[in-house]
């Protein structure tokens, strides 16, 4: 299943849409492209349905566009995505799923993570451990 990009901004299906408008491309034809029902399309652009990775390099790449471009240069936190979105054209669609989970996981840990860097950190016991004494003292 492809991984929702919960960062990016709802005004990506906007922005979709005025470029295939701007191109002259028709939602049927830019969708029958990219693989998904023109129904699909209408409610990625009308912010309907959540904006998937794979949805917004597959449409970008359908458009002539890299996907790296659509994004503003004041995206602020997510800014660094950029040159990953712009990578991401260069899979083979076959590929995407895999790299979707492994993204998933990659944020999965890192989640868990952030969560173990939050725990307290236990301080070592001053006690002397016996059985690490040296031998021949006692």
């Amino acid at each position: 299943m492809a991984t929702p990009v919960h960062d990016l901004p709802s005004m990506y299906g906007r922005i979709l849409r005025q470029l295939r408008e701007a191109k002259g491309r028709g939602q049927a034809e830019v969708a029958r492209t990219v693989g998904i029902s023109p129904a699909q399309l209408a409610r990625l652009e009308s912010n309907q349905r959540g904006l998937y990775v794979e949805d917004f390099v597959a449409i970008a790449e359908a458009l002539g566009e890299k996907p790296g471009n659509l994004l503003p240069n004041d995206l602020g936190v997510i800014g660094h995505l950029k040159p990953l979105i712009d990578r991401l054209v260069s899979v083979r669609p076959e590929y995407l799923a895999r790299v979707s989970s492994i993204i998933s996981q990659i944020v999965r840990l890192t989640e868990d993570g952030a969560a173990v860097a939050r725990l307290p950190v236990e301080k070592p016991s001053r006690k002397k451990n016996p059985a690490a004494a040296p031998k021949g003292r006692r």
